[in-house]
């Protein structure tokens, strides 16, 4: 990313929040609500810094998708890094088909050839005869 920051830090802020990427802004302002009030610290059972991180990471998400603007530059930046991920998984199954490819034809076959070749028979010896 152009930040700096690695690719693994990269939020899908619909699977954060739990709606469809296509949702309107009162769904997705009431999916925020709906996980605000379970997995706020204050309300939380459990681990308060966990429940810190997971509220700061509920509002990471719906602080992307919160304003039509900034949403629509969240969604075309979320389609690309989509499509880079899509590219990066096939470029390493080719790389692997490649590879098994590559070992498959440059085997050598153990076994002994049979039939007129195995016996010692070629095209030179017909053809001097």
């Amino acid at each position: 990313m152009s930040d700096g920051r690695p690719a693994q830090d990269f939020i899908d802020a619909y699977e954060v929040l739990g709606v469809d990427p296509g949702a309107r802004q009162e769904d997705i302002k009431a999916a925020y609500r709906r996980m605000a009030a379970r997995h706020h610290p204050d309300v939380a059972s459990g681990d308060q810094r966990s429940a810190t991180a997971r509220m700061q990471t509920i509002n990471i998400a719906y602080g992307l998708v919160a304003q039509p603007e900034l949403r629509r530059r969240y969604d075309r930046l979320r389609r690309a890094r989509l499509t880079r991920t899509a590219i990066a998984d096939a470029d390493e199954v080719w790389a692997d088909l490649l590879y098994a490819a590559g070992r498959w034809v440059g085997r050598r076959s153990p076994t002994r050839r049979g039939g007129w070749y195995g016996a010692g028979y070629t095209v030179g010896r017909w053809l001097r005869t």
